[in-house]
């Protein structure tokens, strides 16, 4: 992107929308970080690979992983999301929508 998304707001945003539908439970921040430094991952990782991703959340014992990408400018960012089985890696949903930061 041409400018900064403050990307712990947006990742915060997520989960706590995620975890309030009921429909899907939410690994702990602090239980992904702890996994992170086991697995020789830094703290500013950002995950840029599905494997990767894919990887973590096989460590965590998770069934999916929600893996999601933002791209363009300030003034007309997108966030594409995939939804993927961790046992197979298949994408079960993906969507793609404008960004709208308050």
């Amino acid at each position: 992107t041409n400018s900064s998304l403050q990307t712990s707001v947006a990742t915060g945003a997520l989960m706590n929308t995620i975890g309030k539908t009921g429909v899907l439970n939410v690994i702990p921040a602090g239980a992904v970080s702890s996994a992170m430094s086991v697995l020789g991952m830094g703290d500013n990782d950002t995950l840029t690979l599905r494997s990767k991703a894919i990887g973590l959340a096989r460590y965590l014992n998770a069934d999916y992983v929600l893996y999601s990408v933002v791209t363009g400018t300030r003034d007309a960012r997108q966030m594409e999301m995939q939804l993927m089985s961790v046992s197979s890696g298949e994408i079960i949903w993906s969507g793609k929508g404008a960004v709208l930061e308050q």
